[in-house]
This record gives C-alpha cells, sequence and structure tokens, in this order.
C-alpha cells in the first residue's frame, strides 16, 4: 500500500471515529460539534471520505461490499414512506432549519423540524467550547395554546430576556401577540407562559 493510501486511510478511520463518538454523544447525552452545520458537515465529510476510500481500494471485497452496504442503507431509508430519508437530508443540511439564533456568548436556539410527519420544535443549546449541549426542547404541545397563529413553527424570532442560576426566559416573537417563556435549566421544562 502506498503512503497516500496509508495517510488517507487513517485520515477516514479517525474521521469516521470522530462520527461514530459524535453521533454516541448526541443519542445518550445531546452533545454535539458546536453550531447547527457542523455536525452536517461531519456527517458530508464522512460520506465523501467514504467514497474517495471505496475507489482507491476498490480492488478490495471490503470496498464493495461497504458501497453495497451504503447503497442499501440510502435504498431501505427511502422504501419505509422516505421519514427515514426525509430525517437525513433534513437533519443534514439547512432544509429542517427554521431559525438559528445566537441568543449570547453561553446559549444559542434553534427551531428545527426532521420530518414531514411532525411540527418542528424549539431548541436551546449551551455553548461549551468545540462542543454544545441540548439543555431545553419545546414542542407545540408544551406551550398547550389553542390559538393556531401562536405556534413554534410561525415564530418569525427568538428574543432572549434574562437568565437567572435556574431559570432562562425566551420570547418567541411572532409579529402580533408574542410568547415569554420561562424555562427550567436544569429540567428543560416550562414553569410559565406570558402573552404579551
Amino acid at each position: 500500500m502506498s503512503s497516500t493510501k496509508r495517510i488517507l486511510l487513517r485520515f477516514y478511520l479517525i474521521l469516521s471515529l470522530l462520527f461514530v463518538i459524535n453521533g454516541l454523544l448526541y443519542y445518550y447525552k445531546e452533545i454535539s460539534l458546536r453550531g447547527y452545520y457542523s455536525d452536517a458537515i461531519l456527517f458530508w465529510l464522512w460520506l465523501l471520505m467514504s467514497f474517495v476510500i471505496i475507489i482507491l481500494f476498490w480492488k478490495k471485497l471490503l470496498a464493495k461490499l461497504f458501497l453495497a452496504a451504503i447503497i442499501v442503507t440510502f435504498a431501505l431509508s427511502i422504501i419505509a414512506m422516505m421519514l427515514p430519508f426525509y430525517a437525513l437530508i433534513n437533519s443534514t443540511t439547512s432544509l429542517g432549519l427554521y431559525i438559528n439564533k445566537d441568543l449570547n456568548e453561553n446559549y444559542r436556539a434553534q427551531i428545527v423540524g426532521y420530518g414531514p410527519m411532525v411540527y418542528p420544535w424549539l431548541e436551546v443549546i449551551e455553548k461549551k467550547g468545540l462542543l454544545e449541549k441540548r439543555i431545553i426542547k419545546c414542542t407545540d404541545s408544551d406551550l398547550m395554546n389553542d390559538n393556531l397563529d401562536i405556534k413554534i413553527r410561525t415564530a418569525k424570532d427568538i428574543i432572549f430576556k434574562s437568565e437567572t442560576d435556574s431559570t432562562l426566559v425566551l420570547t418567541l416573537f411572532y409579529g402580533g401577540p408574542n410568547k415569554t417563556i420561562t424555562f427550567d435549566k436544569h429540567t428543560g421544562k416550562i414553569i410559565s407562559i406570558q402573552n404579551n
């Protein structure tokens, strides 16, 4: 094996390990790389490098099996009413992002929706250097509002109001009646909602 192939293979293995660790950290601890696009860039870089490795090692049986596994995975994600495929595309591109806003140096908020069968939700993410942790996830059902015009998915902006040791107060701006929501930072639950 040439030194170029060896270097690319090592880079790919490190990238794959980082990709797996990132996925496991998000699944079990809701910790990911900082920023909305960091995870998407990591995925597309991994996928691109997968094809580079497949091309470089095409004569090996393992490369052919790896290509088949990628194709079968994408095919299976499309067969089930395309729901896993929509989730993959929406989570690895900006299609699933409605609003992404830095609230201050410690927090960012985003409204995201990754599938056609679920409504978008609000997430508040705490920045921790290169990593960040989701501390709040709020859905329309959490707001318990019968007014169809005042839903998370129709918000035009997210405004940081205040913070204490245990609470975080945000306003969902609609351009009409707005919602000021007080969250418990430790549990992620809503403490109070005010219409203003």
